[in-house]
């Protein structure tokens, strides 16, 4: 009985420490990525420029979701240690359980669909360069991923030729590799150069590099940031489960050796 009574204890606090300070904690740190890669106003802008990615919000309101379901699943864990509740114990084992796995899925997902993510930057970012002289926000986050990025068009300064903004003007000022010097247009594309791979915009003061791949390489970075996160968090979450399941075990075996 004694020995019991010891393991359950034992068992009980270090499943409590799991799940109040680790898994709550780390639910909240999901959940405040999740609300910073959601609301914060440079990647609003960046992925504004590639026409509003549908699927990098929807990957950051499921972090958002998993993270406060973690709250409330570690204050379950800790509830259900503090009453000795096998009950309660098996949810929480059951719903960590189901978290492991949509953040494993969610992992494989993204991994998978990198490729798929840079394809629709630079399918969707020319229908803002066409928006660039009609959509003051557009505008907006256009010029800051060229000036950011040091960069110009999708692919290439090109890109400007067929908008209708280069037909009135010229590529935007935000494609100037010297605009931050003089915060006027300091280049000009026209007429029009004969592309090819010996073509050389610095030449013309235009930056020549395209913003696809630099802003592929912003989210992709972000995506990295949380996948380290997530990782850390499994390693958390699989430590609970086991505590969980000792803490079940533990209480029947209690109950099974209590005199009736």
């Amino acid at each position: 009985m004694g020995e019991d009574n010891t393991m359950i204890w034992c068992t009980k606090y270090i499943l409590m420490v799991i799940c109040v300070v680790a898994i709550a904690l780390c639910g909240c740190a999901l959940l405040c990525v999740g609300l910073w890669l959601c609301f914060d106003p440079t990647m609003r802008e960046y992925t504004y420029a590639a026409e509003e990615l549908e699927e990098y919000y929807i990957a950051v309101y499921v972090l958002i979701g998993i993270g406060g379901l973690m709250m409330l699943i570690g204050f379950l864990g800790c509830c259900g240690s503090c009453l000795e509740n096998t009950c309660l114990l098996g949810t929480f084992f059951f719903f960590l359980m189901l978290i492991c796995i949509a953040e494993v899925g969610g992992g494989l997902f993204a991994y998978f669909k990198q490729e798929e993510i840079e394809t629709l930057i630079q399918t969707k970012m020319p229908t803002s360069l066409n928006k660039y002289d009609s959509d003051k926000q557009v505008k907006e986050a256009i010029d800051k991923i060229q000036l950011d990025f040091l960069c110009c068009g999708v692919n290439g300064p090109i890109d400007w030729k067929n908008t209708t903004f280069f037909q009135d003007n010229d590529v935007p000022v935000s494609c100037c590799i010297n605009r931050q010097k003089t915060g006027e247009r300091s280049c000009t594309m026209k007429p029009p150069p004969n592309v090819n791979k010996d073509t050389d915009f610095t030449s013309l003061g235009i930056s020549p590099d395209g913003c696809a791949n630099s802003l592929y390489k912003a989210l992709q970075s972000n995506v990295t940031l949380v996948a380290g996160l997530v990782i850390g968090i499994g390693a958390v979450q699989v430590l609970g489960m086991i505590f969980s399941m000792c803490l079940c075990c533990a209480i029947r075996n209690s109950d099974k050796n209590y005199p009736v």
